[in-house]
């Protein structure tokens, strides 16, 4: 069986290990009275401290709901661009309007601007005991006793910590009231750019549309053009019969002069009805018969492209017009709308108890630290007692001289 050799100074033959737990064991033994003082004193100083000096903070707690529906200024664009599209049936060149969530709250809620505004209203730099023009400070104070807690069902809690209740409770009401007037301060800035170029849009088409009326009018009277389709028809039959009525009565007179001669009375009736018909197929391929003028045979093919062109141009427009007409009016009025982003379900009350501190889980926290502590470094000191014994008796054995007992007794 392999001998194990004892050190000098530990006649126990026990573990190295068991004999450094029995070694502390020994100390707590011996100093658990010292430690129990210990622990009592650091308690009592931090009771001084915690009823002394910690001021005491109150919570009061608002909640509040999102309206049903409520989007940005865009959306709202977006929204009366699809219906107007629709009604034009162009629906497939939008989607779905944008989500109805509107400004994230939280984002809101802890931002600079509100910070700014509770700082302004309450002076928070003389409350909070921080010098002027800190901001980073009492950001971090305000940080620390404003608290957002947003459920997946929907409502949202804010709580806020003071040593005033009553101005606990007026914070906390007032964070959802900037809270409101930021969302509608950043609605009024989306909304006001897209407002002008919308407004200026669309009194660009409106002035647009009023030139092309006046062009497809000046062009309607002067080409007397105002059914191409209906015309054409018209004037080509009523031209059509024109000739044909000059052809009959041209081989009319042809006969009449062959069989009766130049003089014949009945020759000389014949042209001058031929010379009236041949007059009238002229006036009406002039566009000048009958008692309302119309369009010219020859100008008729280029009056009637120019016609349309300006007719398209004219109903055209007029869709831009149309579909400008309620975004503009939608952007208006999202421009001066006051709906709330929030809307307070439970207002904030005084409070009546003190949030915090804690005092009770503060003292027993105390109390049971510094036993830990203490006990912690009566470890620490008794493992380098041990390993400082255990190295002088090393250092003892390495100098005696060579001997069958120099270094201690041998165990079986």
């Amino acid at each position: 069986m392999r001998d194990r050799i004892v050190p000098a100074g530990d006649q126990s033959g026990l573990p190295e290990g068991q004999v450094i737990l029995f070694e502390q064991f020994r100390m707590f033994k011996r100093t658990w009275k010292l430690v129990l003082a210990i622990a009592i004193v650091a308690t009592a100083g931090v009771a001084v401290y915690v009823f002394g000096y910690m001021p005491v903070e109150y919570m009061a707690v608002v909640r509040a709901l999102p309206p049903n529906k409520s989007g940005t200024p865009l959306d709202n664009i977006i929204g009366g661009i699809s219906t107007s599209l629709k009604d034009f049936g162009l629906s497939k060149l939008v989607g779905k309007a944008g989500s109805d969530n509107g400004y994230s709250r939280s984002v809101l809620i802890t931002s600079q601007p509100l910070f700014d505004s509770l700082i302004s209203h309450y002076d928070l730099f003389t409350v909070y005991g921080i010098p002027k023009g800190r901001y980073d400070k009492v950001y971090k104070k305000m940080a620390e006793n404003i608290n957002v807690d947003i459920s997946p069902e929907g409502p949202i809690s804010v709580e806020v910590y003071d040593e005033n209740p009553e101005r606990a409770a007026k914070m906390a009401n007032d964070v959802i009231f900037f809270t409101n007037m930021l969302s509608r301060e950043l609605n009024r800035r989306e909304s006001e750019p897209l407002t002008k170029y919308i407004g200026a849009r669309y009194e660009q088409t409106r002035d647009d549309q009023e030139k092309l009326g006046a062009e497809l009018r000046q062009f309607m009277a002067k080409s007397k053009l105002y059914d191409p389709e209906s015309q054409a028809k018209i004037i080509g039959t009523a031209v059509t019969e024109a000739e044909g009525d000059v052809a009959a009565k041209r081989t009319l007179v042809e006969v009449y002069r062959k069989a009766l001669g130049e003089d014949d009375p009945r020759t000389i009736q014949a042209k001058t009805l031929l010379e009236q018909a041949e007059a009238q197929s002229r006036r009406l391929a002039a566009g000048h018969a009958g008692v309302l003028n119309g369009p010219s045979v020859e100008n008729l093919p280029a009056s009637t492209v120019e016609y349309l062109r300006l007719r398209q141009d004219y109903e055209v427009n007029a869709k831009v017009l149309a579909l400008l007409e309620p975004m503009y009016e939608q952007a208006k009025y999202d421009e001066l709308r006051d709906i709330p982003v929030l809307n307070v379900l439970d207002p904030a009350r005084v409070p009546p108890e003190k949030a915090r501190p804690k005092r009770s889980i503060i003292l027993a926290s105390a109390f049971i630290g510094t036993i830990i502590v203490a006990y912690l470094i009566i470890a620490i000191v008794a493992y380098i007692r041990s390993f400082l014994q255990r190295y002088r008796a090393y250092n003892d054995r390495a100098a005696l001289p060579e001997g069958p007992h120099h270094a201690g007794e041998l165990n079986p």
